[in-house]
């Protein structure tokens, strides 16, 4: 792993000092501050993680509980429905009448698959702010030059971005539908990168967390896991030997016992983050022996 990775991976999963989470009494609604931050089973660390919350993610807060190590976790649920626990560090939460964090002005949609923010804008001063995982949205408050954005982070300190990374947006932001190639050739941008139980982001993904990304980002929103996304996205069902490109093919045991999930880049091969003979993300060839077996499903977007 080279050293600019392992950089980015550090800054991604520390709290930076300039973004501290509250903690009122009441919240019913927070923004997450941590580019990427674990949802878990029950309200500690010690415990399995369930999927990933990330940088300005707008949650409903659903429970609050200090645990027996005297640490305040929060319940929360995300804008797909998912819910997990969470420390409350991690969240800035909102007053009744504060706005969603990013509904409102100019946006900046990060495209880049992982983008630093800085305290100036200069790469050299200083070690970046936060990292921004592709698909988060920020809100622009100004800009320098043609290079340049200040953005408010959503732990409402500014920061800067280089426009680079993503592209400008007004709100409220929509994910437009792309064409079916066009999903296909970003899926493969995150060729290599490791498996992750639970992971959303480009820091690490699971197979779910995977294909959910990218139909995201081509203006198909899913549901979580395998098993739903097969039976509750609203996805067309497909015959078995009538896949086609951008299909999500599913694998289980069993019909009812589906584990696992790719995306179709061509009639024969799909994509996916799996551990089969290597942890990354990696393509496959869905007639090899291993996946016909346990080939349950595919299903289409509408």
């Amino acid at each position: 792993m080279s050293k600019t990775l392992i950089a980015v991976i550090l800054v991604a999963l520390s709290p930076a000092l300039a973004c501290a989470g509250q903690n009122p009494a009441e919240p019913a609604a927070a923004v997450v501050i941590n580019a990427v931050e674990n949802m878990h089973s029950r309200s500690t660390s010690s415990t399995d993680v369930v999927s990933q919350a990330l940088l300005g993610d707008n949650v409903k807060v659903l429970k609050k509980e200090r645990n027996a190590d005297g640490e305040d976790w929060v319940r929360i649920e995300t804008p797909d429905t998912y819910q997990g626990w969470v420390i409350a560090s991690s969240l800035r939460f909102l007053k009744p009448d504060d706005k969603p964090y990013a509904s409102s002005g100019k946006l900046f949609v990060i495209t880049a698959l992982l983008a630093n923010t800085y305290r100036e804008p200069d790469v050299t001063e200083h070690k970046p702010v936060k990292v921004a995982p592709i698909s988060t949205v920020l809100e622009v408050v100004g800009e320098r030059n043609e290079r340049w954005l200040e953005v408010n982070l959503p732990c409402n300190t500014r920061a800067w971005i280089q426009r680079g990374d993503g592209d400008l947006a007004e709100a409220p932001h929509t994910w437009a539908r792309k064409p079916v190639q066009e999903m296909v050739e970003q899926s493969k941008r995150f060729l290599g990168l490791p498996y992750l139980w639970g992971g959303t982001s480009p820091l690490g993904l699971d197979c779910s967390g995977f294909v959910q990304l990218i139909y995201k980002l081509a203006g198909v929103p899913i549901l979580r896991d395998a098993d739903i996304q097969m039976l509750k996205s609203g996805l067309d069902e497909v015959a078995k030997g009538s896949e086609q490109t951008g299909d999500l093919v599913f694998f289980g045991s069993a019909l009812n016992k589906i584990g696992h999930v790719g995306m179709m880049i061509d009639t024969e091969y799909f994509i996916n983050a799996t551990v089969h003979e290597k942890p990354v993300v990696q393509i496959s060839r869905l007639k090899d022996a291993y996946w016909q077996k346990i080939y349950q499903a595919a299903r289409r977007a509408k």
